[in-house]
């Protein structure tokens, strides 16, 4: 399932990049995720990470390395379509909707009882908002959920994340 999803994400983003301009970007972001590990009251974590991606005047890929002190650390690829930019042109804020696909390795020190694999794949849905602060920045304000396969104590990571990204 996740290897077919990540498949479809990656051909339809692919498959228009050689009619448009590509825009490369590095960025930093911090997020927050709220866990809940074997049916205890829910935890919220912080954490941060690098982004490298490129995007076009519709779509957007993300690759994503995200780092959260004693709890867990994943890589992850992200496509995102920019909406409505046929109704208003090219806004300084611009909505995206987007689909990801990621690996995680959870810290076993962060866990009370050691599981037998602490490591998983997940897959889900983001959304938000490109808030562009000048003509190489902008601003992304994001929600995200994820599907965790693989790990028997983890069911979903959800939360939001704040990025800046510099175009070259």
């Amino acid at each position: 399932m996740i290897r077919m999803f990540f498949t479809l994400m990656l051909f339809f983003s692919l498959a228009d990049a050689q009619f448009q301009k590509n825009f490369p970007f590095v960025g930093l972001f911090i997020s927050t995720e709220t866990v809940n590990i074997n049916n205890d009251d829910p935890t919220h974590k912080s954490g941060v990470g690098i982004r490298y991606g490129q995007q076009s005047q519709e779509w957007r890929t993300t690759f994503a390395l995200d780092y959260h002190k004693k709890s867990y650390s994943s890589f992850s690829v992200e496509i995102d379509k920019i909406l409505l930019d046929e109704m208003f042109g090219t806004p300084k804020l611009r909505p995206y909707l987007g689909g990801t696909a990621g690996y995680l390795k959870y810290d076993k020190d962060a866990l009370n009882e050691i599981p037998e694999e602490s490591n998983g794949f997940y897959y889900g849905g983001n959304f938000g908002f490109i808030i562009y602060a000048t003509d190489n920045i902008d601003v992304d304000l994001g929600y995200h959920y994820f599907k965790v396969q693989n790990l028997d104590f983890l069911d979903d990571l959800h939360g939001l994340t704040l990025a800046i990204h510099y175009f070259f």
